[in-house]
């Protein structure tokens, strides 16, 4: 049986309404979870969960449309990475078995419109902004802990493009998702700065926090976002914060076939600009090299999609 991780639940409140005594406080919990496990189940958040459940609704509306309907929207750029993607597109060294809505900050060419489906957008366009907004409030918390200022990320994040995705794990055989090389993820990493992640009551996310292979259940939590630290967050931190494995499986409790499983990631990234640069203090040498946050995403989205980047004419 697989154990539970050890993630922090921290409530948030403190640091939304709280004085500076509060703030720090909050900063430094979120600190202590960011590096050791790379992850912290966040509540009292501010995003109401009747909104949520709106989001999970109409994920669940969206994905029962025919794929005939849904490929109107295929995704076909990676430097914009906005649009739906197919059971088994994105399959990074594997197969995942999932299909995906990307809604961008903004453009949205490939969203359905009100007439396909009425609200979609407007509903996602107002989640994603209070997704941006805690997402900033995250890491002005990070950035007062690490004590570089807690406008330290605003620099880097005014023209912040996050991706906020739906996905839809299909209801599958579970002979058929523990092939070798299969899965509902794969383990990964994210490559952005951090990730807040939405999930229903299914299961099956596991973390990995010292890539030992022993991975760990991340329960479902009513009422928190669980947010992880990702590679350019580590990177930038000089490995002060853990962007750590992390995968879907079958989940424990379920039969021969798994039941349909639907989540919603918010990747927050810097500025397309933005270098990023290790930060080191005294001595200490750097562990990475600069990166250009634009052409990091973009190359990461094309090789888990297998897209060329589309060159203008």
């Amino acid at each position: 049986m697989t154990e539970t991780a050890d993630i922090a639940v921290v409530s948030f409140e403190r640091f939304i309404n709280g004085n500076d005594e509060d703030k720090n406080a909050v900063a430094k919990e979120l600190y202590e979870a960011f590096s050791t496990v790379g992850w912290v189940y966040l509540k009292d958040h501010g995003i109401p969960q009747s909104r949520v459940d709106e989001i999970f609704a109409l994920a669940k509306t969206f994905f029962s449309l025919p794929i005939s309907e849904k490929l109107r929207w295929k995704l076909t750029n990676p430097e914009v990475n906005q649009g739906y993607t197919a059971d088994g597109a994105e399959a990074n060294g594997g197969i995942d078995h999932k299909e995906c809505y990307e809604h961008r900050r903004f453009a949205n060419a490939l969203c359905p419109s009100d007439s396909d489906l009425p609200t979609f957008k407007p509903v996602l366009d107002d989640f994603y902004s209070q997704c941006l907004t805690l997402g900033l409030q995250v890491l002005k918390c990070l950035a007062m802990a690490l004590d570089l200022g807690d406008t330290f990320f605003d620099k880097i994040t005014t023209k912040a493009d996050p991706q906020l995705r739906l996905i839809h794990y299909p209801s599958i055989a579970r002979k058929v998702v523990e092939q070798e090389g299969h899965a509902r993820i794969i383990p990964h990493t994210d490559f952005g700065l951090c990730t807040l992640l939405f999930q229903d009551s299914v299961g099956g996310l596991e973390v990995d926090p010292f890539h030992t292979g022993d991975f760990k259940a991340a329960l479902p939590v009513p009422g928190t976002v669980l947010i992880n630290i990702a590679d350019l967050m580590q990177r930038l931190t000089n490995d002060r914060c853990r962007s750590t494995l992390h995968r879907v499986v079958s989940p424990k409790a379920a039969g021969e076939v798994l039941p349909a499983r639907f989540s919603v990631p918010f990747f927050i990234h810097p500025d397309p600009e933005a270098e990023i640069v290790p930060l080191v203090r005294g001595d200490e040498r750097a562990r990475y090299e600069s990166v250009n946050a634009g052409e990091w995403r973009t190359w990461n989205t094309s090789r888990n999609y297998g897209l060329e980047k589309v060159v203008a004419a």
